[in-house]
């Protein structure tokens, strides 16, 4: 049985507001579940991913307002910029995926599908997220099980670069590692076989179940890999932005540190956007230089800057998009045989230049 049913199937098209809408050709009056079914999941949608923020930090309100207090408005200014450069870096990066798999997306639509997408995080589970890429993108002809593929393969790319973040400072002597050599190493060696052009082509399309086929090479994953190392850059940065005493020194540990609080939170995949494991983490690797207060200060900041930068920018991708939508005249389509404007693809194409 096939798993990803009616990929390829018409979508109705978006009419100004960006929700769907039934054009010429569809024959019958559909039901009321079928016409706003889809309106009422995405009100859903949202409204888990709020509770979801907000319980993220609902029992620490007094800490982040007493974090807020003590520290300097500069650097919460600097972090949060350095936040919304990080995100943007990594939806570069998604496109970039997706576009391997010959499915090019406008830059606007593109930045809505992931960001708005992302926000699934904040549900409980690792498959919300997933699952609204899948949606939003199939709203531009791009079959569901790509986009399941490409976030799959995404979720890859920040693992294994996170990986070699924290393999290069604890093989550099920049921390006391807390995980055997021999495991740091093999982490390190796994991230980079991991990153290998046929290794990722080879998983990409295997986990798209003959979607699509993933074809990057040595450039676009050196492009994808430079990218991720911004990423991370700009996370290390806010860590140094909203330390108490913000120094240069601070930032190769502050890189390890995120990164493999990160990876943490992946694991951890019951907690929404890896809440509570990534802050713990947080904590234990900094407080040997920070102390344990200023550590839980700037964890719960990092918490706090991520989370309005994700709100943010979902919110102002959005908008964006439903603007592009709005100045132009909704797509007709007559019948099965019409394919559908929005992502533009090759069959066979190649990846990225």
């Amino acid at each position: 049985m096939d798993p990803w049913p009616d990929t390829d199937a018409p979508l109705p098209h978006a009419d100004r507001t960006g929700l769907p809408t039934y054009g010429a050709g569809v024959t019958g009056s559909p039901s009321w579940l079928r016409r706003h079914g889809l309106d009422v999941a995405r009100w859903v949608f949202l409204a888990l991913v709020l509770v979801g923020a907000w319980w993220s930090l609902h029992d620490r309100g007094p800490q982040v307002l007493a974090a807020l207090t003590e520290t300097s408005p500069l650097g919460i200014a600097v972090g949060a910029v350095l936040v919304v450069l990080g995100l943007l870096a990594t939806s570069v990066a998604w496109l970039r995926l997706l576009a391997g798999f010959g499915y090019s997306l406008p830059a606007r639509p593109g930045r809505a599908v992931f960001f708005v997408g992302q926000l699934g995080k904040y549900i409980p589970g690792a498959v919300w997220s997933m699952g609204a890429h899948a949606q939003l993108a199939r709203e531009h002809d791009v079959p569901r099980r790509v986009t399941v593929s490409t976030s799959l393969v995404f979720l890859g790319l920040n693992l294994a670069t996170a990986a070699l973040v924290v393999g290069a400072a604890a093989l550099a002597g920049i921390w006391d590692a807390v995980v055997p050599l021999w495991a740091v190493t093999a982490g390190t060696a796994a991230g980079v076989v991991g990153l290998s052009p046929p290794v990722v082509n080879r998983v990409g399309t295997l986990l798209s179940a003959r979607g699509g086929t993933l074809r990057l090479r040595y450039r676009d994953v050196g492009r994808l890999v430079l990218l991720m190392a911004f990423t991370w850059s700009c996370y290390a940065g806010l860590i140094v932005a909203i330390a108490p005493a913000p120094e240069p020194r601070l930032f190769p540990l502050a890189a390890a540190a995120f990164a493999l609080a990160y990876a943490v939170g992946v694991l951890v995949v019951v907690a929404p956007a890896g809440v509570g494991a990534r802050e713990v983490t947080l904590i234990a690797l900094l407080a040997p230089v920070l102390g344990v207060s200023s550590a839980t200060a700037v964890a719960l900041l990092t918490r706090v800057l991520h989370s309005g930068g994700d709100l943010l920018l979902a919110l102002v991708a959005f908008l964006h998009a439903r603007g592009d939508s709005a100045g132009r005249p909704p797509p007709q389509y007559g019948g099965q045989g019409e394919h559908r404007g929005g992502a533009g693809r090759e069959r066979g194409a190649p990846g990225p230049a």
